[in-house]
């Protein structure tokens, strides 16, 4: 038939892996323009209700979240305390088998303090470590571990109130 592809099973296959790897990095993007902006609410379209969470390698400073409520209070008394805060994610690894998936991006975060302390600075590279789920309204991570490759700076003075 001239014209008319018909779309064998395999690449139908390749598509809907290309599709929730796009809709993977976007809600990672996501979730780094709600920390930076503090927009809250919006970590519902980022993590399922039971999400649970390790937020640093360095047990000492170290954040474990279970369920979204948590994980939204500890951003919020991490972050609200600082001023300009930038997080950046690239370096995206997705696989994707049926529903679920892993992923490994990097991270390099950026925060500056307020009042006083806005010339302090705070520096973080890292990975999300992260496993998912297809849901009915969308890609939700059920898992984050938050590993940190290195920090400088004045976390002190820069992160919470």
């Amino acid at each position: 038939m001239r014209g008319h592809r018909v779309t064998s099973p395999d690449e139908n296959e390749a598509l809907r892996i290309l599709r929730a790897e796009s809709d993977i990095k976007r809600v990672l993007i996501a979730y780094a323009s709600t920390v930076d902006s503090r927009h809250w609410p919006d970590l519902g379209l980022v993590f399922t209700e039971s999400a649970r969470a390790v937020y640093g390698s360095d047990p000492a400073f170290q954040f474990t979240c279970e369920g979204i409520g948590e994980i939204a209070d500890m951003c919020r008394a991490n972050l609200d305390g600082c001023g300009p805060t930038q997080h950046l994610i690239t370096n995206f690894r997705i696989d994707i088998d049926g529903g679920t998936a892993r992923s490994v991006c990097s991270v390099q975060a950026g925060l500056f303090g307020q009042g006083e302390a806005s010339h302090k600075r705070y520096e973080m590279w890292g990975e999300y470590r992260d496993h998912w789920r297809e849901e009915t309204n969308g890609w939700r991570i059920t898992e984050r571990v938050l590993h940190v490759v290195h920090e400088f700076g004045d976390r002190d003075q820069v992160l919470g109130p």
